[in-house]
């Protein structure tokens, strides 16, 4: 059940969402968060606007669902002043800031005029 709530609550996954949060450079904090039941889930969705990692959730040895939440740094401390097991990695946006620089600036299909080739497995 808490799956499929992730699911409704994910308008999509984090990488979509990093071009519409309005935050200074790369102002981004990774969150690995231990949830132990939807209402838990619940409350922590309506205290911060964060974006969910894609994918399913996995449960620990204790039974906690391990879920991986992105949000700014001001939306992480009211997630971090919620009362469960969290880690906060407030470096996670200069990693991202780093990785972008590695990005090509270029248009490799020239505005549409060229077709994407390769493999392209669909899934």
């Amino acid at each position: 059940m808490i799956t499929r709530k992730i699911r409704r609550a994910q308008h999509g996954c984090f990488g979509e969402l990093l071009g519409t949060w309005e935050t200074s450079e790369m102002d981004i904090v990774k969150i690995k968060l231990w949830v132990p039941d939807q209402v838990a889930l619940n409350e922590i969705l309506s205290a911060a606007k964060v974006s969910l990692d894609c994918g399913s959730p996995r449960r620990d040895e204790t039974g906690n669902f391990v879920i991986t939440l992105y949000a700014t740094k001001a939306e992480a401390k009211k997630i971090a002043a919620l009362k469960y097991r969290h880690e906060l990695d407030e470096k996670y946006g200069e990693v991202l800031a780093e990785r972008q620089k590695e990005v090509s600036k270029t248009d490799r299909f020239k505005g549409g005029k060229v077709k994407p080739q390769g493999l392209g497995i669909k899934k």
